[in-house]
């Protein structure tokens, strides 16, 4: 990277503890020839409609002999007692789930239905994740899942080393998964019944597609648990109101000072210019400058989160403003509603300026970034909006939406 990238928040993969991740610092490239897949095609048999798509066999030989190996039951892999499976589909009847810009499904381990093997080290394919669509194997920790795969329905960079592509998806694809994982992340994949995938059908080239498969007796029946209730009731923010006039319209939320005192006061030092801080572009101390005024919301993700990763002259983000503080992790107080506001960090003790807000709950960001503040309803629609915008495949807007001012009003007594 020519620089350092900016702080961000985990691309909030299922299941997994959310992690932190550096997202690649913006710069241009020069346009690769589109590479078009020549294997067999896939049929995604979901409870919420099909999914086809072609896969990158020359490619990604070893990923793709593997998937379809796991989908026709010709590798053998070990059930949740420890029994090996043998001619036995390793993907029908596993649950679809939400994560950041698509669906992933295929990871039977994380509800102790069985594993298809040790993870390996990522496969090299020449293809970049820049296009809509793409079907892709997960890389956690650096190692490529033996089973969990996703469909992402939006060019997005930030998976540059958390995924593998090997195959693309047909637009009516695209379609179907970007409503699937809408429904499923606005619950905080939480829905009352399942997404399930059905099956997974290797299609030979020039050979017409199956029927679709039905549901499995029971399917209908299957309910998922509801996500546990904070250990003790949330707190209500007793705080001052901040007003954040934006571009796209204006945002209030209202502060944890008595939950996150050392964020709160950093915020509103930053933002009422009482704070001095240290600038990323000449490293000279700024004093007297309201310093969100006139940045931007340089990260933006629809039914996740919109983040203003931004600082005064390095608009790239990820400069040291020479402040840094701990996270302040409040019993209570989660991410189980829209409209939080948190910082972003990029590990511990990196808290600094940058924030993000909330469209929808989101526990697994529990327990990683301190809450300081809560958005009201109409804000919260704004956010949508925001996150909604064109965007670049590094998920910044193509047109700025920028913090023209922010505002902080201290309660009435």
């Amino acid at each position: 990277m020519p620089r350092p990238a900016h702080r961000a928040l985990a691309l909030g993969l299922l299941l997994s503890t959310p992690a932190l991740c550096l997202a690649q610092a913006h710069h241009r490239t020069e346009p690769k020839p589109v590479i078009e897949p020549t294997g067999p095609t896939v049929v995604l048999d979901t409870s919420s409609g099909r999914l086809v798509c072609k896969l990158f066999s020359k490619q990604a030989p070893r990923t793709t002999g593997n998937f379809i190996a796991l989908a026709e039951g010709t590798k053998d892999w070990t059930d949740g007692s420890g029994a090996t499976q043998h001619a036995k589909p390793f993907f029908d009847g596993t649950q679809v789930f939400g994560i950041t810009d698509g669906i992933s499904a295929g990871d039977r381990a994380a509800s102790g239905m069985g594993t298809a093997g040790p993870s390996t080290p990522p496969e090299k394919t020449g293809i970049a994740l820049d296009r809509s669509g793409q079907l892709v194997a997960l890389v956690t920790n650096g190692q490529q899942s033996s089973s969990n795969f996703a469909v992402l329905i939006d060019p997005d960079l930030e998976y540059g080393k958390r995924a593998i592509v090997f195959g693309q998806c047909d637009d009516a694809s695209i379609a179907t998964a970007r409503i699937i994982s809408h429904d499923l992340l606005t619950t905080d994949n939480h829905p009352a019944h399942p997404i399930v995938l059905r099956a997974v059908k290797i299609v030979p080239e020039g050979q017409p597609l199956p029927p679709p498969t039905e549901p499995a007796p029971g399917e209908a029946a299957l309910t998922v648990p509801p996500a546990p209730a904070p250990a003790v009731p949330p707190p209500d923010p007793a705080g001052p109101t901040v007003i954040i006039d934006t571009t796209q319209g204006t945002l209030t939320c209202k502060l944890f000072s008595k939950e996150a005192p050392i964020a709160v006061a950093n915020f509103i030092g930053l933002a009422q210019g009482t704070k001095p801080f240290r600038s990323p572009a000449t490293h000279a101390e700024v004093h007297g400058k309201h310093f969100y005024d006139g940045l931007h919301f340089n990260r933006v993700l629809p039914d996740f989160m919109v983040q203003n990763a931004d600082m005064p002259g390095d608009p790239e983000g990820g400069g040291d403003i020479g402040i840094h503080f701990a996270n302040e992790v409040v019993p209570g107080l989660t991410f189980d509603r829209p409209g939080r506001l948190a910082y972003a960090n990029s590990g511990p003790g990196t808290n600094a300026s940058e924030f993000f807000i909330t469209e929808h709950p989101n526990r697994r960001l529990d327990g990683s970034y301190t809450i300081f503040g809560q958005c009201d309803d109409a804000s919260v629609k704004i956010v949508e909006s925001i996150a909604r915008v064109p965007r670049d495949a590094h998920n910044r807007p193509l047109t700025p939406v920028t913090i023209k001012r922010i505002a902080i009003t201290a309660n009435k007594p």
